[in-house]
């Protein structure tokens, strides 16, 4: 009788505190020591509603979740069928942020791509993509992840599914880096990649129109150029009033600044994304589909503040990208490596861009230099 008196107060307990992550998950974040006891409950329906705050929670504040990672993980083989649903919801949620955490978990999420509920599968593979996605390398066993992810993705067409919560380019790039074998393997964003991931016409096909097009585009060049240093007049202070003296010494100081950027020509990893900033008018900033695609020129608005704890968000982001490059590999921080590591927007602050991880990637110094066409 005791037992299950104990189990009603934690069914109880427990209903309380989903309701209140519902209704306030601020409130509910100040309960969160409470629910590592609550996640061995021997009363299903209460380790159901304790998983069911951390999906809550986990979308709200996934920082402050970190603490809870081996309690979430110790659920992921629990009988319950909706204890498994929640707790791969959260990881799903929490893997963009530190998925390194739950790489002793992925057997069992393999295991739940087996399972015949449909939601489990779907979620299951939600949280594979995104680990397979950020570090491929944490995943086992890896062939059989493969195998069964694919599958998944025919039978439940997750490609169109409104439950899956993953964007198909994910699910594309998991499946492509767990096919390669090391961290090398990793998908790049595709303003990275030196070639589009779905170029409608063949690569020798690109090749071949590429090549016609540079003998035209060398002359628009030397056009764009000219009218670039007009352009930019107004920032050297060039007037009617401009001494001849001081015209040579603008002159010079005009090119000393575009001689110092040659340093990004080298190596290809990073000239391929600085010569979408050059003067030099190229195929890709022409036709979209053109290998290297060249990101859109949105309007500029003023770049806001960092966010207050953006040194801990930064940190996770390195941590997340296995502190990699992941544009030319270049390894730093505790991995053997002398490479100062930098964390880029994808899509850039001073176009609306997002502080959040799904936005964020870990470049080495000269590719984020590269990438804004300046140095830090």
């Amino acid at each position: 009788m005791g037992n299950e008196q104990q189990s009603g107060n934690q069914r109880e307990h427990t209903a309380r505190l989903l309701h209140l992550a519902e209704t306030d998950p601020g409130e509910a974040l100040n309960h969160l020591s409470d629910l590592p006891p609550l996640l061995t409950s021997p009363d299903s329906d209460a380790r159901a509603n304790a998983t069911a705050v951390l999906v809550q929670l986990s979308v709200h504040y996934p920082l402050e979740l970190r603490s809870t990672s081996e309690a979430i993980l110790a659920r992921l083989d629990d009988i319950h069928p909706n204890v498994r649903y929640n707790v791969l919801t959260t990881i799903a949620n929490l893997s963009t942020w530190y998925p390194q955490d739950f790489a002793d978990g992925t057997n069992l999420m393999v295991e739940s791509l087996r399972s015949g509920n449909h939601d489990e599968r779907v979620r299951a593979a939600a949280v594979l993509t995104k680990i397979g996605y950020y570090r491929p390398d944490l995943v086992t066993p890896r062939e059989e992840a493969l195998r069964l992810l694919q599958q998944v993705r025919e039978q439940d067409n997750l490609d169109n599914n409104a439950e899956f919560i993953i964007q198909t380019e994910m699910l594309d790039g998991a499946i492509q880096a767990l096919k390669g074998g090391d961290m090398a393997s990793r998908p790049l964003e595709d303003d990275l990649v030196p070639s589009g991931k779905r170029a409608p016409l063949s690569k020798p096909a690109r090749v071949g129109i590429t090549a016609l097009l540079w003998g035209p585009l060398f002359v628009l060049s030397f056009f764009t150029l000219i009218w670039r240093l007009i352009k930019t007049t107004p920032k050297y202070k060039i007037s009617g009033q401009t001494s001849i003296a001081d015209a040579i010494k603008i002159t010079v100081r005009m090119c000393v600044d575009a001689l110092t950027k040659l340093k990004f020509i080298w190596p290809l990893s990073r000239a391929r994304l600085y010569v979408r900033q050059s003067f030099v008018v190229t195929p890709t900033r022409l036709v979209p589909w053109f290998a290297g695609t060249t990101p859109i020129k949105d309007k500029l608005s003023e770049t806001p503040p960092y966010p207050e704890d953006w040194a801990t968000v930064a940190t996770l982001i390195r941590q997340r990208d296995g502190h990699q490059c992941r544009n030319c590999g270049a390894l730093g921080g505790p991995r053997n490596g002398n490479t100062e590591l930098h964390v880029d927007h994808q899509h850039p602050r001073s176009r609306d861009g997002e502080d959040h991880p799904m936005n964020l990637r870990t470049l080495c110094r000269s590719c984020h230099e590269a990438r804004h066409g300046r140095t830090f």
